[in-house]
This record gives C-alpha cells, structure tokens and sequence, in this order.
C-alpha cells in the first residue's frame, strides 16, 4: 500500500510538472507570435517611411518645403500669434476680428485671471504688449 502511495504521489507530481511545462510552452510560443507580427508590422512601416513619397510628404508638412511654381499658404491655428508669412513674403493680419485694445490698460489683477483661466488670452497680452491690438 505505501508503494502504491509513493507511485500515485509521483506520477501526480510528474503530471503536474509536465503540465507547467505545456503551459509555459504554450505561453512562449503565443509570445513568439505577437512578437513576429510586431516585427512584421515595424518592416512594414520601415519600408513605407523610406519611399520617396514618404519623405516628400514629410518635408513639406515638417520643413515647408514646396515643388518649384508652388506656393505654400501656412493658416494659423489656435495657439499662434494671428499672423501668416506667405512664399511671396506678403503677411495676412488675421486679428481683423479683435477689437482695438490697449493692453496697458488692462489691470494687473485681470491679466492673473487670464494667466490662471484664459491662457490664450494671456498669451496674447504677453506677446504684444503694451502695443495696441488690431
């Protein structure tokens, strides 16, 4: 009978041994494959970032750089100044919405309220000034 006992107690600890095994094959290999198709999808891209449509696109929307008889127009966004530079050297004022403003005599405590509330506005004071805003 402790024969008997000693048998089953080893073939279930080999059982489980095998069976942990499996599981950490089966674990490695589910790895292997995520890391295969994130291979797959790094070449991809690789390949896709040196064509020279790629580096076109990039230099243009990066660098601003334009085919020659190109003009290249730059359109404000939100957090820049209200200007815009042409290819030909002519500038746009989009501030035409703003209503003449002396920033001087804006008072100190509001100029801390758009600092903390109103950054854009805020930005706007620190970058003219004591100049008037057209």
């Amino acid at each position: 009978m402790l024969i008997l006992a000693f048998l089953v107690f080893s073939f279930g600890r080999e059982f489980a041994r095998d069976y942990s095994i499996q599981q950490e094959i089966t674990d490695l290999e589910a790895e292997r494959a995520a890391l295969e198709s994130e291979n797959a999808e790094i070449a991809a891209f690789m390949n896709s970032v040196q064509t020279e449509t790629y580096i076109e696109r990039e230099a243009r929307l990066k660098l601003g750089l334009a085919k020659p008889g190109e003009k290249v127009v730059v359109l404000p966004s939100p957090e820049t100044n209200k200007e815009a530079v042409f290819s030909d050297g002519s500038i746009s004022d989009f501030s035409a919405q703003e209503s003449l403003l002396d920033l001087s005599s804006i008072a100190n405590p509001k100029k801390w309220w758009y600092y903390f509330f109103d950054v854009n506005k805020y930005e706007m004071i620190k970058y003219y000034g004591n100049n008037p805003v057209r």
